[in-house]
């Protein structure tokens, strides 16, 4: 039994791990095309994304500030889909609670401490709200999550543009933005010129408060037995369409908070093109990682780490295009997609080990 959890674990890790590789095996092939030395880009991708040359200039630190949203919209993926959702509306939630947070920021003003939770309470209630309308649309009218959750998104960002263009323009300049949220509503940073700090923190309670939600708590397991099998949980006695209005709430508001911590921790206001489409790159996160909270806390970071790379590295230092960045994670969602290919691979080299033991194994008794 044992053995069989362990295996089951490895396989787990092995998967993403050998899509990852093919990626980086793939990007190597595009930039050998381009005529670019292929070792020295993956040095320079790799030391400025997680390298660190001296304090003030820190690139392990950027990618752990990108990586914080990435996370929270990770985990609000992963809330989703292990009770049998496709929702991709993390994108809308966040942006409605990233709305939230700047009017907060400087229409209220509070002590520090008590100014910072009320925002970010406010901002997990109006995700989680916003979490809730596609969650009773599936339940009470049957309407496809998927749908609603997309038609979700694009409201939010027509209703966050029209926000920041209008009541909660800050002056008439060439970018429209809202007026900068009170120092008693920003996060603290942990080094100075950077934009790392309790965002983070928050973002690794989350992990862990998730995880011990869905696997350690009776709510948790109705929620994953209603995602693996609606049968065998109707059978068991587990509301199914209470699940999944839970699950969408408890999305909706992890995503919230990711648009909480942007603002309060990152940006200070909101803007014009705010929206950029951090909502889907946790459900990407939440893919790769195999729907887990560690798996997903991993990924994001690597995710952060290789668009950091693209950008400051190859196309900075080697004059490689940064969308080769985006292309590669792209390739690495459709192998992870082509998981029973691993999966053989993995059963093959594990099949012949075996094979080799017991052969080894005769001939010593022999």
């Amino acid at each position: 039994m044992k053995n069989k959890k362990l295996q089951k674990i490895l396989d787990a890790i092995l998967i993403p791990v050998l899509a990852i590789l093919s990626g980086l095996v793939l990007m190597g092939i595009m930039i050998a095309l381009t005529g670019k030395p292929v070792w020295e880009s993956y040095g320079v991708l790799f030391s400025k994304a997680f390298g660190c040359e001296k304090a003030s200039n820190c690139a392990i630190v950027t990618t752990l500030e990108r990586a914080t949203p990435i996370i929270l919209t990770g985990l609000s993926a992963v809330v989703a889909f292990r009770s049998g959702l496709f929702s991709i509306g993390q994108e809308g939630q966040y942006l409605m609670a990233s709305i939230a947070a700047g009017w907060l920021g400087y229409n209220i003003h509070l002590p520090n401490g008590v100014h910072q939770s009320v925002i970010l309470v406010a901002c997990m209630a109006v995700g989680a709200a916003y979490g809730f309308i596609p969650g009773v649309l599936k339940v009470k009218l049957g309407v496809n999550e998927l749908l609603s959750t997309i038609v979700l998104n694009s409201i939010a960002t027509l209703i966050i543009e029209y926000m920041v263009q209008f009541p909660m323009r800050a002056d008439v300049s060439t970018t429209a933005h809202s007026p900068i949220i009170d120092e008693t509503a920003q996060l603290p940073i942990f080094m100075p010129g950077s934009k790392w700090g309790v965002g983070f923190i928050i973002a690794v309670v989350a992990v862990i408060l998730v995880f011990i939600y869905l696997w350690k708590t009776k709510s948790g397991y109705e929620q994953r037995m209603a995602g693996q099998s609606k049968r065998f949980a109707l059978y068991g006695g587990v509301p199914s369409d209470k699940a999944a209005i839970r699950a969408m709430i408890i999305s909706g508001a992890l995503a919230g908070l990711a648009g909480a911590v942007e603002v309060m921790g990152v940006h200070r206001r909101i803007m014009t093109g705010f929206s950029t489409g951090l909502g889907f790159d946790g459900v990407t996160a939440a893919i790769l990682g195999q729907t887990h909270p560690f798996g997903v806390f991993i990924v994001a970071i690597l995710f952060a780490g290789l668009k950091l790379g693209a950008q400051l590295g190859l196309q900075l230092k080697l004059g490689i295009p940064r969308e080769l960045g985006a292309t590669i994670i792209g390739f690495i969602i459709l192998f992870v997609a082509a998981s029973k290919f691993y999966e053989g691979a993995i059963d093959s080299v594990r099949s012949w080990f075996t094979k080799s033991k017991k052969v080894k194994a005769k001939g010593g008794g022999d």
